[in-house]
């Protein structure tokens, strides 16, 4: 009761407010007016509201610039909303420089008159009949709403430069319109303002334009090209919904609000650029249904940050993405299965500034091919890229990385060699389990622990490079499956240190090739210790590990 008290209170102070601004309609010669008792104004308006008796048998409506009513004089400023509307036998209309708005539907219906309706301010009124193309005169600085609903027959509209915004429904239902030049003049694109015009192709946004309305471009199933300026900031609800041979679109920087839906049924989108907050903050492909598009491919983000909730909405069309660009994004880290399960991802560009990829947050993207880890990434967290079978390449761009969690490049079978970075310590359980076709492998100096299993079936395996001078803790199956004769290089001067440790012992152990070359020897074929010391022999020769040879 106390809610319902406050709404009548609400709307009688409201009543109260509009009873102030326009005390009282009036009629004046041929016309009706609203006055304003405040500012002296005067604004046209209907006979019968929506009626087909409103100013019937009316053919000429010469509004003049300033009215005159007990004595008081009123400047006309305004024709009002459905001013004119089915007022079917009037046949023209001057407009003075006096007026600067005319209110949407203010001529609709008017069947009879067979020239446009404008002034010096003010495009109103197109014939609905008018054929053909049509370029609105200079020096028209708005194009009222609807003012040309449905032209069925209007192909093309050319905009002069002085026009700053383009109404409501001012080209709706323009069937067979296919071109319209939109200047660098217009701010701004009412609600509907081309809704349902399906024969057109392509449009270009200028940088002057700041907002695009509800609807805007609602259903018009022809368009294939769109260019939004950067200088918008906001678009509406359904704006570009229907857009059926839309293919891409790229969304400047410079928005920030956009509605829900604006691009749902966009049967032929497959590619979108777009600052990270819409993803987060608003459902433009009407996810909550699960309808984005199925066919959408290629995606990037040009700044901010995804949120979870915005790879959420990413990840709704994880079965058809092919192309995914973060480079440009701000995130710090790659969360928790941001991309697990992307069948059909090919090309990943991780974003500049990442910290963490963390829990397979790209497993199972098995057409991956290829990844490079930014300079900045400190961790691969546990499964990162788990069964990403077609990942023949991964390449560490700085020395940031200090770990490599467990099973993180599981069953990566096409993964051919790894240089792991400088910088990293541990190498996790399983880190390269199953990597089948991997065949050469080079670990860091910095290097301390390499897990169990971290490069079991790697039974293509054909050379090991280990330049930590202390021996990495190994287990006993961490190359599970690979040949102990396999030539496993470390530096010269550790060579006793590996052979003495138990599992490290078992392998093929030989000195670095580095270190063999400088004396001018090549690469040892295998080892022998004799009294505890460590020779090579090559060629039918022992040499000492610093490459003298022994008789």
């Amino acid at each position: 009761m106390r809610m319902k008290t406050k709404l009548l209170s609400l709307f009688l102070a409201l009543a109260a407010s509009v009873g102030t601004m326009f005390a009282e309609k009036v009629q004046i010669g041929d016309l009706y007016y609203n006055l304003n008792a405040t500012d002296k104004t005067a604004e046209v308006t209907y006979e019968s509201e929506w009626s087909n008796e409103n100013y019937n048998g009316l053919t000429t409506a010469n509004i003049p610039a300033a009215v005159t009513y007990s004595g008081t004089t009123y400047s006309v400023t305004s024709i009002g909303y459905g001013a004119f509307s089915n007022c079917s036998s009037l046949t023209s209309v001057t407009i003075p420089n006096s007026v600067t708005s005319i209110g949407w539907g203010a001529f609709s219906g008017c069947s009879s008159l067979t020239s446009p309706v404008y002034n010096a301010h003010i495009f109103a009124y197109m014939p609905e009949s008018y054929s053909g193309a049509y370029t609105i005169p200079d020096g028209i600085e708005s194009i009222a709403g609807g003012a040309f609903e449905s032209c069925s027959s209007l192909t093309s509209v050319t905009i002069p430069n002085s026009v700053t915004s383009i109404g409501d429904q001012a080209f709706s239902g323009c069937f067979v319109l296919t071109s319209v030049t939109i200047p660098n003049s217009v701010t701004s694109i009412g609600s509907s303002a081309f809704s349902g015009c399906s024969s057109l192709t392509s449009v270009t946004i200028p940088n002057s334009v700041t907002s695009i309305g509800n609807y805007a471009f609602y259903n018009c199933s022809s368009l294939t090209s769109v260019t939004i300026g950067n200088s918008v900031t906001s678009i509406g609800y359904e704006a570009f919904s229907g857009c059926s041979s839309l293919t891409s679109v790229t969304i400047p920087n410079s928005v920030t609000s956009i509605g829900s839906s604006a691009f749902s049924y966009c049967s032929s989108l497959t590619s979108v650029e777009s600052p990270a907050i819409l993803f987060n903050e608003f459902d433009i492909f009407h996810l909550s249904n699960n309808e984005m598009p199925s066919q959408y491919k290629h995606l990037t983000i040009t700044a901010g940050t995804l949120t979870e909730e915005g790879f959420d909405r990413i990840h709704a069309s994880y079965r058809n993405l092919e192309s995914v660009n973060l480079a440009n994004a701000e995130n710090t880290e790659l969360s928790d299965e941001a991309f697990k399960g992307c069948y059909n991802l090919q090309t990943l560009r991780l974003p500049a500034g990442l910290k963490e990829i963390k829990y397979m947050a790209v497993a199972e993207c098995v057409k991956l091919q290829a990844i490079d880890i930014p300079a900045t990434v400190e961790s691969i967290c546990d499964r990162a890229f788990e069964d990403c079978r077609s990942m023949a390449t991964v390449t560490f761009a700085g020395t940031a990385i200090q770990s490599i969690g467990s099973w993180a490049f599981y069953n990566c079978h096409a993964l051919q060699n790894i240089v792991i970075p400088e910088g990293v310590t541990e190498i996790g359980d399983g880190a390269f389990y199953g990597c089948t076709y991997l065949a050469d492998v080079s670990v860091p100096a910095s290097a301390r622990i390499i897990g169990d299993n971290a490069f079991a079936l790697c039974s293509k395996m054909a050379k090991l490079t280990v330049n930590a001078v202390e021996p990495p803790a190994i287990a006993a199956k961490t190359f599970e499956e690979v040949s102990r004769t396999m030539p496993v290089y470390v530096p010269a001067t550790s060579i006793s240190a590996y052979m003495a440790d138990p599992l490290w012992g078992q392998m093929n152990i030989i000195g670095s090739a580095t270190a063999v070359e400088t004396t001018g020897i090549a690469p040892a074929a295998s080892k022998i210790l004799r009294n505890g010391e460590v020779l090579i022999l090559r060629d039918g020769k022992t040499y000492s590990i610093q490459g003298v040879e022994v008789r």
